[in-house]
């Protein structure tokens, strides 16, 4: 069965930020390092375990943007798992916990290419934001709470 919960251990973190290097920094050659962030330490980290194996295959943090906004950003599912609702599952969690904490909007930074899934999910594009890595457009998506 896959759990959404905090990882709370240096064990659990180091799976953690291994699992958003290898699925979203790797493959675009970026340095170890890359897959974090200067919002790590103010942000809600969520993770999916697969708790008959007690491995971390999904992972997303939160954080607020500004007051009554919420942004989550670094979200991967391991390839295994992709296709199967965990992102879903991820997302799901990540906006109970906006809402529990009164946020009235909740939005994501994403690729281009990710923007038909976030659509399934209720978000809107509102606008292009630049390219990352000089490689990804980026598109700012976003949904009312």
């Amino acid at each position: 069965m896959i759990v959404i919960r905090t990882p709370s251990t240096k064990e659990e973190f180091k799976a953690y930020y291994a699992l958003r290097y290898k699925i979203l920094r790797e493959p675009l050659g970026q340095p170890h390092g890359s897959e974090k962030d200067d919002y790590e330490p103010i942000s809600i980290h969520f993770a999916a375990v697969d708790d008959q194996k007690d491995e971390i295959i999904g992972a997303v943090k939160l954080f607020e943007k500004e007051p009554g906004v919420g942004q989550y950003s670094h979200i991967a599912v391991a390839e295994a798992y992709q296709h199967k609702g965990v992102g879903r599952m991820l997302i799901q969690a990540v906006e109970q916990k906006a809402r529990e904490l009164g946020y009235k909007k909740l939005g994501t930074l994403t690729r281009l290419t990710s923007t038909g899934f976030y659509e399934r999910c209720g978000y809107r594009a509102v606008g292009i934001t630049g390219v990352l890595f000089g490689k990804l457009q980026m598109m700012w998506m976003e949904k009312d709470l």
